[in-house]
Order: structure tokens, then C-alpha cells, then sequence
């Protein structure tokens, strides 16, 4: 079951109270809401999730929320952990794959970055796990009894203690199951933990080990590289006064008692995970958290129904150019508004993710933002365990990977069963029962192949349950693209190829590698059925043709690269930079190499702020330069006290862009380990590599380490010698067309014009004056205006330049925005409702939206729905819209999903001008049943 609701907000726009509901409370004192949509979905019995996505003006909401009913016979919450040993940090989607009956699962605690430990305890079954954190009232607890009732609060420490009954000398525990480098204290390792206990940190000295087995003293021994703990006992690991009290007072061979207590009784529980500060107590947010993780952050939250009846797991995404994130505060409300009483904060940041099982899939999926690109490593989760037998089939889903397909092409189709319990269903296709309407085809297993345009609507029905799917048959591509177009691949590596047509309105399909002729040289490689390229086993470059329909596209292929070592760190090279300033640390060569005499040794203390941090290894002379593109980056790096941080490169081009890459999400590996990263394409040489360093966003993560590096190399690709042939493609708007009716008319465009102060282009001014007062009824300009070129125009003039209006013109209408910014919130949060209004409500035909920079926002996702909202009044409206653009150095015309998207060229600002060639103009004509365009010279040798 799904189901999707979209709205606008505005002023000027009655909405449904009713319809959002959901999230009306939220942010009322600090956002305005823009645009929502909401999605939501029973993934089993007792179990839906729900995704709200919301355009605020401070960016973009997504929260994902997990809704548990507990009072489901079937569902219940399941602490999950490595089960290999809790020692061993794991992704959360091998966490959740552990047990087949894991639907959905979230992050868990907090943990320390160094080593493994989570800040507060954890319990299974009755069992004590892990103890809590050892500061009173800061770290709250969500736990659930055996009875199922769930509740929030904070812990006391828990009583651990280890009584010899010899000489009745108790040993008190600092913790169970946290790895520590802590000089004075004594730490319980159980089976849980794994097979050994941790390798002694190299910052500690005089630990012991103590092997308790069958509740008796089998040895005492020298902490040095783990003890085997016994399957039937623990370890205890020892420092200081803890060391000493077990060297003088207990001998192998004494019996020993291990006393555990803590409130409430852990033996009660079925499961208890520790989290950050108590967000919500009783339904209301307490004056100030107990812990706080100050800015905006992606977030992970569980809550509890007023009733107890009800548990949320809750992610919200953020460190992203759409997502921004919210504070602990804004969460606080979040979670009031998605219904919860009670609610704790728990890991955020790069930890923050929710997997879960799809309707009708087998396989679960990480359905938020990573904020770090990929999953992190982590202590811990919770997750939801649904043990629903099979049952009668309930419901399917008809869906393909793309909605377009060109006539004579054939799609795939996919359909997934599932049962009255939500479980999937294996489904027998050949007892499916297939249909179309609105176009003509042919369906084989499948696989519908249409023969005809337009749009179509394919219904399957399988064991009485039926299921559509609209899909969009277009006629005939015009153009041809293979991606990816420049191809880099390491030799004998494999990497798949998508073929994708556009036609003449820019309405694109996938089309079938197995329906495309490929030709490649024997010596690049070859291409399977499937359409994945296999690199040959030498260095080679050469081109991969397709060929479909009489069109042609071609991608660059090299095949191998060249390593090249720019640093083996003999030398000195650099020198050490800290952020912020209370960061401490060093760089230095070191006498402990991977290869040669010396390394280079970073070291960093992270403990003396919650602010971002970073240690540097800055590289002498401005950095190390590069005059040709390196494809890649790559270093060895010694990782035993990186602490879990993030190590990354910062790249400098020749434009003064920056781009920092990651070669580490998590420094979290034992000894050397080769680390490497791409090299973003786009960067203009000569590329400078300015520094190394290791960062820690999240406040919690503070210590203090090191790491070794050596070995710093690059890979330049083989070079490609030939030439791409590239394909013309005639746009059929770009035509001279006569006016046809009352309401026809033309309009001047160009870009912004200033800079005005030469002969030559005040001459060029009044050429383009004169050009413009040749036939046009209005003139566009984006950006400004020569006030001379202005005053010699007859007729209007509409200006791009910042500020937001409309206005009518026959039956056309321009709506001007302003993205000066790099986007319509960023620039004028207001101008969105107006736009959205605006739009609703015109009945304009021809539709041209005018702005003053390129379409290139900062937020990829508000452009996507800059984008969307103007196909949907298209289609709606069934309305012809352009969008003119300033800041061009060309005129260029891009037609995309049935919208042409042009560019405007500025006005040269430079003495050499070619005013054959450099000088043009564009002229639209408009009439009610279609707009065409002409890009002129301005001057005709």
C-alpha cells in the first residue's frame, strides 16, 4: 500500500488543514514551509514507514520514520550488535542483514571513535552487555521490559564488582565491554565481546589480564596483543591501582564472585540501548538537554507513543546541498509533531541511517542520505524483528527501472507479490496476465515492446490482484548518448555502459544494451549482452561505437594508467596547521617506514573542542603541483591510532576552485592500509594537492592520536590520441517562422550588456538597438542593461535582473525570478509561494520564466523542483515553456522533459571582438500554437 500526498504552502493559497497534519507544528516559530510531500507504506505487520519531505525556506526536511506498533503479535525491537563480537564495529545494513526477520533497523548509541565503545549500555535478553556511561543524568536510555512496556530515562551506574572469596577482596569494575585507554581502571570482557580482548593501546604500560574461567582464577598475565577469553568466563583487563589490587590479591586458582546490579534491574529488560539527552519527557522539551550537540546536524531519534503502544524510529538527513539538517532542539519538535511522548536523541551525523525492507522485497536498503557519502562503522542498532507467517496473497506492484521507452524498444517489467502479512511473495511470471492501453504493443514474459506512441498505461494481474503502471512511449530519439562518455578503467576491470536516447522535445529513455550494435577494438576490450564493458589486459585507449536507429554515439575509453610516486616522505616536505586554533598537534618525519627510512607521522589532539577539527600536513611550497590531470590519489597509511576519523586531501585548481576528497571515511584499521580517491574530472590544471589532514565533526569524538603515511602516489590515465566524432542534431524550433494571428508577436533576446566604453561597442550598441526595433514588441536582457542601448530602444524592455514579477503579454506571460545567489531561496525565499501562485494560476499558453544567472543551483534538489513544476504546468496546461538564462558566453537552446531551456549570451567583455562571428542576437516568435526561435549575426560579412 502506498500512497503520496504533494501540496504547496503559501499565503495566497488555501491548503487543507487536515493534509499536513503530520508536520504542521513544526518549525512554526522558525521556517516557512514551501512544498511537501509525504510517502508511507506498511513494510509488515505492525510496522510502516513513512517519508516527509519538505522545502522550507531554510532548505530541504527529509525525515524518514518508522512507526512499530508493539501491540503486534508478530513485531518486536531487537538490539543489534556484531555478532561476530561486540569488538567489532559493522555497518548497520550488515547489522540489519544478521537475521532475515530484520525489516528495518536505525544507528544506535554513541561511540568512541578510538577503539570500541559505546558511550552508554547495552542489554539482550536480560543480559548486561555494556555498562552505562559513567557520568550521571547526561546520557539517557531507551529500554523495553520482557512484559514489552518501553520507556526512556537516564541509568544509574551500574554496580560491576568482582569479590575473591579467599581474601574477600572486592575489585570494582570501571566498565563491561568498552575498550578503553584509560590509565586507572578495570574493564569486564565477556564472550560477548568476541574471541580475545583488545590488543594493549601503546599508550599504556604495566596492564594486566586476569582469565577468569568456571568462576575460578585460571591466570594472571602481562597485557600485550588480547587474551582469549573463555566461552564460559571473562576477562578482566586492569590499569594503575586496579593492576596492582589484582597482582597483590588474587592468585590462580581463587574462586571469585561476579556481582552485577544496576536501576532499573537490567534482568527485566528484553533490550536497552543508551542514546544522547532526553529530547521530550511527558510530551513536552525540557528547558535545556542534559547533552547537546549544538548546529545543524543529520539526527537520529526513537520515540514512544503517549499511549506506549507505539515506537518511532526517526532519521533526518543533513551535511548535504539540499539537506541541511536541524538542531537538537528542532528535533525535539519533530518528534512532538510525529506523535511521540517521550523521545531520546541518539548517534547522528555521518552515523545517521535507516535500512529497511521495501514492500514486496526480499532485500532491505538504506533509504536516507548518507551524509558521508557511505555507511560508517558502528557500535550498534536497533532494529525490528517481524516473525509474520507466510500468508494469501494481499497486493502487488507493477514497476520498471524507466517510465520512457521509445516505440520499437522493449522495457522490462517487474512485479512484486506480497502477503496478507506484508511478507513477499515469490511471483511466477508466466501466470501473469498482461494489458495496455492508450498505445499498441506486444507483451513476451515481461517485457512490453510497444509499436506505437504516446502514453501508456500497462496493467498486470496476478492470483486476482491487479497493478498499473503509466508509462511514456516515445517516437523516435534524435540523439544518442552513451554513458559514461569518458571512460578511465584499470586494466581487466569491468564497468557497466547505459545507453540513453533523447528526441526532439528532450524526452530521454534507456534503451536495451541487447538492441544496440556495439563495435569496440579487440584491443580496448569487449562488451557482454548486459552491456558491461570488460577492459582489456594492456595498457590501450581507443572508442566504443553504438549504433541504434541509424544514430551514432561514441565513448572514450583508456584502459590502464601510469602510477607515479610524487612523495616517499625521505625528505622534509611540510609542515602542521590545526583547526581551530585550540587544536594541538605536530608533523614530523618519522623512523618507521612502509618502504625506504622514513614516514610521515601527523598527530592531532581533539579534546579541547566541540567545534569541527582537523589536524594538517601542509605541503611545502604551496603544495605539490600538477600540469597534467591525475585520474587518482593514493597513499599508504599506518592507521592504529587514527581514531575512526575522516582522512581527505584538499585539491586546488587552477580557477581556484576546491575540492576536498575522502581518502578515509573512518581511519579505523590496524597497520598499513592503502588508501586512494579519485580526482574529480572538472578541476582545471594545474592541479594543486595543498595538504592531507585528518577532521571529526561529530563534538563527542575527542581524543588524541596519530598517523603514520608514506608512499603518496598518483595515476595518470594512457593517453587518447584520436579524435570523437561528434553528432549535429537540428533543433526543430530553431526555424524562421511568419507571425499567424492577432496574438502572435516577436521578442529581442540577450544577455546582460555592459561594459559599454569602446567605439566599437557603442557601435555594436546601436546595431543591436537597431536589430531590436527592427519587428520586436518587447526586449529581454538578463542581469543590466547599457542605460545607452536602453534609452535607444523603442518598445519594452524585461529585465532579468534580481527582482520577481509577471508580466502579460497577449497570451503569453514572463515571469521573472532572480537566482542571483545561486538559487531562488537563497536569493528571495519569498519569490517561491509567489512562483508556485503565479503558475497555478495562469492560463497563459506560452509560459517563458526569465533569470538573471545559469541554471545551476547550489541545491541540486530545488532545481529538480524548480524543474518539475514547470513540466507539470506544461502538461497540466498544456503549455509551451522556455526558460532564458543569463551569464552565457553562446546561445545555446536545450530542450529537457518537453521544456527548452536557453542560454543567453552576455555582451563580450574584451577589445578583440569579431563582430562577424561574436555578435549575435536571438529572435522568438511566438504564436498560439507554437514558439520558434533563430539565432542571427548581428553583422553579415
Amino acid at each position: 500500500m502506498q500512497r503520496w500526498k504533494k501540496w504547496i504552502v503559501s499565503s495566497a493559497l488555501a491548503i487543507s488543514l487536515t493534509a499536513v497534519s503530520s508536520l504542521t507544528p513544526v518549525h512554526g516559530d522558525w521556517t516557512q514551509s514551501l512544498y511537501e510531500e509525504k510517502k508511507e507504506e506498511y513494510i509488515a505487520t505492525g510496522v510502516k514507514h513513512e517519508q516527509l519531505l519538505r522545502f522550507t525556506d531554510k532548505g530541504w526536511l527529509n525525515v524518514h520514520v518508522m512507526r512499530i506498533h508493539l501491540g503486534d503479535e508478530f513485531t518486536s525491537l531487537e538490539v543489534l550488535f556484531n555478532q561476530n563480537g561486540l569488538g567489532n564495529k559493522a555497518k548497520l545494513s550488515e547489522l540489519a542483514n544478521q537475521n532475515s526477520r530484520i525489516v528495518g533497523a536505525i544507528n544506535g548509541d554513541f561511540f568512541n571513535t578510538k577503539g570500541s565503545a559505546t558511550l552508554g549500555p547495552m542489554v539482550k535478553n536480560g543480559e548486561l552487555i555494556s555498562t552505562p556511561f559513567y557520568i550521571p543524568n547526561q546520557m539517557a536510555v531507551f529500554h523495553q521490559t520482557k512484559e514489552g512496556m518501553p520507556a526512556v530515562g537516564y541509568w544509574e551506574h551500574a554496580l560491576v564488582q568482582l569479590t575473591n572469596k579467599r581474601s574477600q577482596t572486592v575489585l570494582p569494575m570501571g566498565s563491561v565491554n568498552k575498550e578503553s585507554d584509560y590509565g586507572d581502571t578495570a574493564i569486564l570482557f565477556t564472550p560477548v565481546w568476541g574471541e580475545k580482548t583488545p590488543p594493549l593501546s601503546p599508550s599504556l604500560s604495566g596492564a594486566v589480564e586476569m582469565v577468569i574461567e568456571n568462576n575460578a582464577v585460571k591466570e594472571i598475565l602481562n597485557a600485550k596483543d588480547g587474551t582469549v577469553i573463555p566461552k564460559n568466563g571473562s576477562v578482566v583487563f586492569a590499569t594503575g591501582s586496579f593492576a596492582a589490587l589484582i597482582q597483590n590479591s588474587f592468585a590462580v586458582g581463587d574462586e571469585v564472585e561476579l556481582t552485577m546490579a544496576a536501576n532499573p534491574d537490567f534482568r527485566s529488560l528484553s533490550l536497552a540501548m543508551g542514546g544522547g539527552a532526553l529530547l521530550v519527557k511527558d510530551g513536552t522539551i525540557p528547558p535545556a538537554f542534559s547533552h547537546e550537540i549544538k548546529g545543524n546536524h543529520p539526527r537520529t531519534a526513537i520515540g514512544i507513543s503517549k499511549d506506549n503502544k507505539e515506537v518511532l524510529f526517526v532519521t533526518i538527513d543533513g551535511r548535504s546541498a539540499s539537506y541541511t539538517g536541524v538542531t537538537q532542539r528542532e528535533l525535539a519538535e519533530i518528534m512532538i509533531s510525529l506523535g511521540a511522548h517521550q523521545a531520546i536523541n541518539l548517534d547522528g551525523g555521518g552515523s545517521t541511517e535507516m535500512v529497511l525492507r521495501p514492500l514486496g522485497e526480499e532485500n532491505k536498503r538504506i533509504v536516507n542520505h548518507l551524509s558521508d557519502g557511505s555507511e560508517r562503522r558502528l557500535m550498534n542498532g536497533i532494529g525490528v524483528l517481524n516473525t509474520a507467517p507466510k500468508a494469501a496473497i494481499r497486493g502487488i506492484k507493477l514497476q520498471a527501472q524507466d517510465a520512457n521507452v521509445f516505440s520499437g524498444t522493449s522495457r522490462q517489467l517487474e512485479v512484486k507479490a506480497y502477503d496478507q502479512n506484508y511478507n513477499p511473495l515469490a511471483v511466477d511470471y508466466s501466470r501473469i496476465r498482461w494489458h495496455v492501453t492508450g498505445v499498441k504493443g506486444t507483451f513476451a514474459g515481461n517485457t512490453f515492446k510497444p509499436s506505437t506512441a504516446g502514453k501508456a498505461v500497462i496493467a498486470a494481474e496476478y492470483e486476482g490482484k491487479y497493478a498499473t503502471f503509466e508509462m511514456n512511449v516515445l517516437a523516435a530519439p534524435v540523439s544518442l548518448q552513451l554513458s559514461p562518455g569518458k571512460l578511465f578503467i584499470d586494466k581487466n576491470g569491468e564497468r557497466p555502459i547505459t545507453i540513453k536516447g533523447t528526441d526532439a522535445d528532450g524526452y530521454s529513455a534507456s534503451i536495451d544494451p541487447k538492441e544496440v550494435v556495439f563495435e569496440v577494438p579487440p584491443s580496448l576490450g569487449s562488451i557482454d549482452p548486459r552491456g558491461y564493458f570488460k577492459a582489456a589486459s594492456k595498457n590501450a585507449s581507443g572508442l566504443i561505437k553504438a549504433t541504434f536507429q541509424g544514430l551514432e554515439a561514441y565513448a572514450q575509453v583508456v584502459v590502464g594508467s601510469n602510477e607515479i610516486l610524487v612523495d616517499d616522505f625521505e625528505n622534509p616536505n611540510g609542515s602542521f596547521l590545526s583547526y581551530p586554533a585550540e587544536v594541538t598537534g605536530s608533523y614530523q618525519l618519522a623512523p618507521f617506514p612502509k618502504s625506504g627510512n622514513f614516514s610521515g607521522l601527523l598527530t592531532y589532539d581533539f579534546t579541547s573542542t566541540d567545534a569541527t577539527r582537523a589536524a594538517y600536513l601542509v605541503f611545502n611550497n604551496g603544495g605539490i603541483s600538477f600540469d597534467k590531470p591525475p585520474t587518482k590519489i593514493g597513499l599508504w597509511v599506518y592507521g592504529n591510532e587514527g581514531g575512526g576519523h575522516s582522512l581527505k586531501a584538499k585539491l586546488v585548481g587552477a580557477d581556484g576552485s576546491v575540492h576536498n576528497i575522502t581518502l578515509a571515511a573512518a581511519i579505523d584499521w590496524s597497520g598499513w592500509k592503502y588508501v586512494e580517491a579519485p580526482i574529480p574530472p572538472t578541476l582545471k590544471v594545474p592541479v594543486i594537492l595543498e595538504r592531507i589532514y585528518i577532521v571529526e565533526t561529530n563534538p563527542l569524538a575527542k581524543d588524541t592520536g596519530r598517523i603514520y603515511m608514506d608512499g603518496l602516489t598518483v595515476f595518470y590515465p594512457s593517453a587518447f590520441d584520436g579524435a570523437v566524432p561528434q553528432a549535429s542534431v537540428k533543433d526543430q524550433r530553431n526555424t524562421q517562422a511568419p507571425l499567424k494571428g492577432k496574438n502572435s508577436f516577436r521578442f529581442f533576446a540577450h544577455g546582460k550588456v555592459s561594459g559599454i566604453d569602446t567605439l566599437l561597442d557603442k557601435l555594436a550598441v546601436g546595431k543591436m538597438a537597431a536589430l531590436a526595433n527592427d519587428g520586436a514588441e518587447l526586449n529581454i536582457f538578463t542581469e543590466s542593461i547599457d542605460p545607452s542601448l536602453k534609452d535607444s530602444l523603442k518598445k519594452s524592455v524585461l529585465l532579468a535582473d534580481g527582482s520577481y514579477t509577471a508580466t502579460k503579454h497577449n497570451n503569453s506571460v514572463f515571469i521573472q525570478l532572480d537566482n542571483r545567489k545561486g538559487s531562488l531561496r537563497e536569493s528571495n525565499g519569498q519569490q517561491w509561494p509567489w512562483f508556485i501562485n503565479t503558475i497555478k494560476n495562469t492560463d497563459a499558453k506560452q509560459i517563458f520564466v526569465l533569470l538573471p544567472k545559469p541554471l545551476s543551483f547550489t541545491d541540486p534538489l530545488e532545481e529538480k523542483l524548480l524543474k518539475d513544476t514547470l513540466e507539470k504546468v506544461k502538461k497540466d496546461n498544456n503549455a509551451d515553456v522556455w526558460v532564458l538564462t543569463g551569464g552565457g558566453t553562446d546561445f545555446t537552446v536545450t530542450p529537457q522533459n518537453g521544456i527548452r531551456y536557453v542560454t543567453l549570451k552576455d555582451y563580450p567583455l574584451h577589445n578583440e571582438i569579431d563582430i562577424f562571428t561574436q555578435l549575435t542576437y536571438m529572435v522568438f516568435t511566438v504564436n498560439e500554437d507554437k514558439v520558434t526561435y533563430e539565432i542571427l549575426p548581428m553583422y553579415t560579412k
